[in-house]
């Protein structure tokens, strides 16, 4: 019994002096700190789409190159009559007109740049070319577009008072107004009302063979349409 007891209180020793080094140990050991959480990720604020204007569509470009036909009236001495020998009045013609402008649109609504027109009523023939304006103002979807045009007129292949070895030449004078709406890009499409005023100089033989000179002006009236194609630099919508 003696033995038995000795190796209880040394049991009992011990288990006191392991707790006693655990207590020590927890009070010694520094309090842990908490692990900071991960920074919350923000997803990057996608760009407000730009809303786009009622005038998104511009007619841009540096090189225009347009395509022109429509109907004409044209009354050749509207101006000026010529009456010498049996030379009659010309009589108001109608007929088809066609032509294209070459130019530069400056990289907006703004052209500048060489035209040429041709009409063609039963007669005889008639054509215009020279320099071209055109200036526009920008409403929503739709241009409005103002037509200025100088150059030279010619009447050919025949004319209206029955003179034969004519040789004529003069001045065209139009301005117009109307209509380019963007299609695409590079295309737009236009449609115009002009006025014309044709000045020539026209000489010729009459039916008694005496030679004529004399100075005629005219009016010429045009609605027409236009498919315009526009390179470098277009629009980017």
């Amino acid at each position: 019994m003696k033995y038995v007891a000795m190796i209880s209180s040394a049991l009992m020793l011990l288990s006191a002096s392991a707790f006693a080094q655990d207590d020590v140990a927890a009070a010694e050991a520094p309090e842990a700190i908490p692990a900071e959480a991960p920074p919350e990720t923000t997803q990057p604020e996608a760009p407000e789409e730009e809303k786009r204007s009622p005038y998104y569509k511009k007619v841009k470009g540096w090189l225009w190159i347009e395509g022109v036909a429509g109907i004409t009236s044209y009354d050749a001495d509207q101006f000026g009559k010529l009456s010498f020998g049996t030379t009659t009045d010309a009589a108001k013609a109608r007929g088809p007109q066609w032509g294209l402008s070459l130019g530069t649109g400056f990289g907006g609504g703004f052209f500048l740049g060489w035209y040429y027109r041709q009409a063609n009523y039963s007669a005889y023939k008639l054509l215009k070319t020279g320099v071209e304006f055109q200036p526009t103002i920008r409403i929503p979807y739709v241009h409005i577009m103002f037509r200025i045009d100088i150059g030279f007129a010619q009447m050919f292949s025949g004319n209206p008072w029955g003179l034969t070895n004519m040789n004529n030449g003069g001045i065209d004078t139009t301005f117009g107004v109307g209509l380019r709406i963007p299609i695409v890009r590079w295309m737009s499409f236009a449609t115009n009302f002009d006025w014309s005023y044709i000045g020539l100089s026209m000489r010729g033989d009459d039916a008694s063979g005496t030679r004529q000179q004399t100075w005629v002006g005219g009016q010429q009236l045009a609605g027409t349409f236009a498919l315009t194609f526009h390179f470098i630099g277009v629009r980017k919508d």
